[in-house]
């Protein structure tokens, strides 16, 4: 029986520690899991706020009707958007939007065909814990429709 109780010692003192490395380890595997679960939840909500600037910004433009067309023959499914009015209106709306709610927005692009308006804006990813590792932009679309119901 001595002869068993040797080796046991000698192979627990051979182990101390390890439960603290691994402690150690599992504390680290977590703050890195919380830490990019953060991350995701900012990026998504960052490109929700977007979509809804760019959203907003569409049905502004789609708001952009030829006047002169809509004055001298009234409203009708022959109702179109103005180019300017909408580039204009597009272009005020998302200049409205205060810098503290979207940081760097850009409005990349405004197409208009005279019934709908497609709007594009961007802005920087901001990232609370790995924003280091990540330089890039998000990028949204949203169109809006000029609909005439008779």
């Amino acid at each position: 029986m001595s002869g068993r109780s040797v080796p046991t010692r000698a192979r627990l003192s051979d182990e101390r520690g390890s439960v603290l490395l691994l402690g150690i380890a599992w504390v680290g595997i977590v703050l890195l899991t919380l830490m990019v679960g953060i991350d995701a939840s900012s990026a998504f909500l960052q490109r929700r706020a977007l979509v809804a600037v760019a959203d907003a910004a569409a049905l502004a433009g789609a708001q952009g009707i030829d006047l002169d067309a809509y004055y001298r023959e009234g409203a009708s499914a022959q109702t179109a958007l103005d180019p300017r009015a909408v580039s204009a209106r597009v272009t005020g709306f998302v200049a409205q939007v205060p810098a503290s709610e979207i940081s760097g927005l850009r409005l990349d692009g405004v197409t208009s065909d005279g019934r709908s308006v497609m709007v594009q804006v961007s802005a920087p990813v901001r990232l609370p814990f790995l924003s280091g590792f990540v330089d890039d932009r998000i990028v949204v679309q949203s169109r809006a429709q000029l609909s005439y119901r008779g």
